[in-house]
Parts: C-alpha cells; sequence; structure tokens
C-alpha cells in the first residue's frame, strides 16, 4: 500500500486479521501484531472489521480491545459507509440489537444515498453448508432494499465473486493469501490445490474506480482488475 503511486482516501480490511486460537493470550499477542504491522502505512486513516478468526470464540472482546466497535457506519465524500459485524456471535447471526442499529442508522438517509457496506461474510446464502452466509443476513438486505444505491463488499470466501440481491450489489475480490476453491465445485470446502507452475494461483489485489454520479437503481459500479 505504501507503495502506490497515489494515496489512497481510506483503507479497510474487511476481517480475519489473524488465524484462530482457542488461547487468549495468544489471540491478544496476534491481534497485537497485526496492529504493529498495520502501524507502518504511510495512510492513517485505517478502518478495520472483525472475521470469525479474530471473534467468533470471545464474542469479539480481544478484537475490541485492540480495534474498537466492531460494527459502526461514517461518511466520506458524499458516501456513507456502514460496517456490519456478522462474525463475533459463533452462530454467524448480526444479531437483533445490531439490526435495530443498522436500521436506525440507515433511517437518517435519503432513499437516494450512496451507501457502501462491509461485512465479513456475505450476507446472502452463498454456500451455508461451508459457513459462506450469515444466518440473519436477510434481514441485513431487507433493511437496505429501500435504498436505491447499494454496494457490499466483503471478505471471507478468499475469491472474486459477484452477486445481485435485487438492485443491490454484493462483490468479493481475490485474496493476498489461502485461496479457496469456487462455492460448490466440490463437496467440502478446501484451498485450491498447490501448483508450484502457478504459485499464485488464485490470488489477486484488486482496485475498484467509482465515479461521482447518480446511479440508476439497474446499475451498480463496476469493480475492475
Amino acid at each position: 500500500m505504501n507503495a502506490l503511486s497515489f494515496e489512497p482516501d481510506f483503507i479497510v480490511f474487511t476481517g480475519d486479521l489473524t488465524h484462530t486460537t482457542d488461547d487468549p493470550a495468544e489471540r491478544r499477542r496476534r491481534l497485537s501484531q497485526f496492529r504493529d504491522i498495520v502501524g507502518g502505512l504511510k495512510n492513517k486513516n485505517v478502518r478495520f472489521m472483525p472475521g470469525e478468526h479474530d471473534a467468533s470464540l470471545d464474542n469479539g472482546q480481544a478484537w475490541k480491545e485492540f480495534f474498537g466497535a466492531s460494527y459502526y457506519s461514517f461518511d466520506h465524500k458524499g458516501v456513507h459507509f456502514v460496517a456490519i459485524d456478522n462474525v463475533s456471535d459463533a452462530s454467524a447471526r448480526i444479531g437483533e440489537a445490531q439490526l435495530a442499529w443498522l436500521k436506525d442508522d440507515l433511517g437518517k438517509q435519503d432513499k437516494d444515498a450512496r451507501i457502501v457496506v462491509f461485512t465479513h461474510r456475505p450476507l446472502f446464502d452463498l454456500m451455508p453448508q461451508w459457513d459462506w452466509a450469515t444466518r440473519d443476513g436477510a434481514q441485513a438486505i431487507d433493511i437496505l432494499m429501500p435504498y436505491s444505491n447499494v454496494t457490499v463488499f466483503y471478505g471471507h470466501i478468499h475469491q472474486e465473486h459477484h452477486q445481485m440481491t435485487g438492485h443491490i450489489a454484493h462483490h468479493s475480490a481475490k485474496s493476498l493469501i489461502f485461496p479457496l476453491i469456487a462455492p460448490g465445485s466440490a463437496p467440502k470446502r478446501a484451498p485450491v490445490p498447490w501448483d508450484a507452475a502457478q504459485p499464485y494461483r488464485g490470488l489477486g489485489f484488486r482496485g475498484v474506480e467509482a465515479e461521482n454520479r447518480k446511479l440508476d437503481i439497474t446499475e451498480y459500479p463496476v469493480v475492475k482488475a
């Protein structure tokens, strides 16, 4: 990120900052190590979200000690951004309290406001049997549906994927590490097999370009390599 030829407005990590551990002390050591690493970013406007590896074993307690609230919203250059936590609850739920907060937060926005949602798990049912879903994600989508310009970016599945729920576009990008196979391509979730001839197969870095214009509800932003 520091070597980019341009300065991003801000940087977002969509979860799984660390790997799962049952040891609370080790969990905090790993979170501390990650915080120290990203402290080297020149751009200090950084937003964090937990993944299930960071937060599911202690309801996000350690993660919040290092990075603050696990769900929040902010405004930037005419866009309303919302971060949703669907990992701190080990059952893969957003929860009634957070859904109520989301409805109240969005209630302050015009119906044609530009809204971008960040979350870790997909809000829609991609592969529930692989834990690629949010149990009450449909309720969040219902809350978002009255707004005509909504885009969702999520992580978790370690690959590029694009999905529409009505007029709402959902995008995930390739991971920098640990690529996973395509949903439904095998009976069980698994990493992409290692191939020495293609060591970076399934890995990638994505850029997002957006135009500052009024979107028609039949359009959605394009994610380009």
